[in-house]
């Protein structure tokens, strides 16, 4: 029925929990940073971490505003993705370091390792993108996710080169639901929107991002998920198992 199939990931084709909020994670960052000499405890890089990531959400949605041309779609500050390299740029510079792009992708994935509780694919997410491929069809990743940790953990769960491309909120600067993030991947490919899908486990990012750009959605259920205090899409169909998308 579909040519083009646009996935979410988290939730979705990978299992993942996450806790950021875990006193030793903020303790062994601190140290880890203060090795490389940039003098933190871990209650101020906590604080520090919040704030900057909020600075670069608030820096990117005013630049994107100067760039908006006149009568072009509006968006919020909620539309915004923060950079998290930028962030992490800013905290070693405030302690007076200049660091190289590799230390801030080793940061970013030290603090993923440290948060990180269970990550795995969804059974039968792998074969499912397998079946889409051998159809012929076209397969996208759209992620509100950050470059500098989801493409390592792809690449390690043997996803990544199935996509015929990926758009991470963080290149793009906007997350779902946003238009304007849809619009970046739809619009790039000069995608039909009746021969397009949007397969996703939140019914607001995913089901109504996709409702609002005027494309129809596949929504599973999964732990990840927020709960549903509305009503899904007329356009959206509900599954239970991944798998099942491939029937579309």
């Amino acid at each position: 029925m579909y040519k083009n199939y646009l996935f979410d990931l988290y939730g979705t084709i990978i299992d993942i929990h996450t806790n950021e909020d875990k006193p030793s994670l903020w303790q062994t960052l601190s140290l880890y940073m203060n090795l490389q000499g940039a003098d933190y405890t871990a209650q101020e890089l906590k604080a520090i971490y919040r704030q900057t990531i909020a600075n670069s959400t608030k820096y990117i949605f005013e630049q994107k505003l100067s760039e908006k041309k006149q009568n072009a779609t509006p968006f919020e500050i909620s539309e915004i993705e923060a950079d998290l390299s930028a962030a992490i740029r800013n905290m070693y510079e405030m302690k007076g370091i200049t660091p190289s792009d590799d230390q801030i992708a080793d940061w970013a994935l030290v603090m993923r390792t440290l948060s990180l509780e269970h990550i795995a694919l969804f059974d039968g997410a792998k074969d499912m993108l397998k079946t889409l491929k051998n159809q012929g069809k076209r397969i996208y990743l759209l992620s509100n996710a950050q470059r500098l940790f989801t493409e390592p953990e792809m690449r390690m769960l043997d996803i990544y080169n199935l996509f015929d491309d990926i758009f991470y909120s963080s290149d793009i600067g906007f997350k779902k639901p946003s238009w304007h993030f849809y619009n970046s991947l739809i619009a790039k490919y000069d995608l039909m929107q009746s021969e397009t899908v949007m397969v996703g486990n939140d019914w607001i990012a995913d089901a109504w991002g996709a409702a609002d750009y005027g494309i129809d959605s596949i929504y599973i259920h999964t732990e990840q998920s927020s709960e549903i205090t509305g009503e899904l899409p007329e356009n959206c169909r509900q599954i239970k198992q991944i798998s099942e998308v491939s029937l579309f």
